[in-house]
């Protein structure tokens, strides 16, 4: 039985990631944002991990100068999170993150300053993989 009710959470999980990445996708940028960042900062564990992979996948899409518009909200909830007991909600903050430097890039230094240099190495070496894993996706 419990395999049968673990199963059942993985698929309700997935569809509720999915159902946010489509949302996010159909919102306007600006607006998802500044509707994310409040859950992010003061919502729990699952509730704040949704935000920010649903936050990661609008900053994907947003414009450089939105994003610089909006970065004093985002930043804060990102760096509580990636101080959260929970791993899955450091590795979606840190993802979030590298989205941010992937629109920004060096601009995002500044508003990292308060993360120990150990912190700041970890986010660097995520965002180097994961660049270097987009563009292996994009030789292939």
């Amino acid at each position: 039985m419990d395999d049968l009710e673990c199963h059942l959470k993985e698929n309700v999980v997935r569809a509720a990631e999915e159902a946010a990445s489509t949302l996010a996708s159909s919102i306007h940028p600006e607006q998802c944002i500044k509707v994310l960042c409040p859950i992010i900062q003061t919502a729990d564990y699952p509730i704040n991990l949704a935000a920010i992979k649903m936050q990661t996948k609008v900053i994907e899409r947003i414009s450089k100068e939105s994003l610089h518009q909006l970065l004093q909200d985002i930043i804060p909830g990102l760096l509580q999170g990636y101080d959260n007991t929970e791993s899955s909600v450091r590795k979606a903050s840190v993802f979030c993150l590298v989205a941010i430097y992937s629109v920004i890039g060096e601009e995002l230094k500044p508003h990292l300053a308060q993360l120990t240099g150990s912190k700041v190495c970890v986010l660097l070496q995520t965002g180097i993989h994961r660049m270097k894993g987009a563009s292996l996706e994009i030789d292939n």
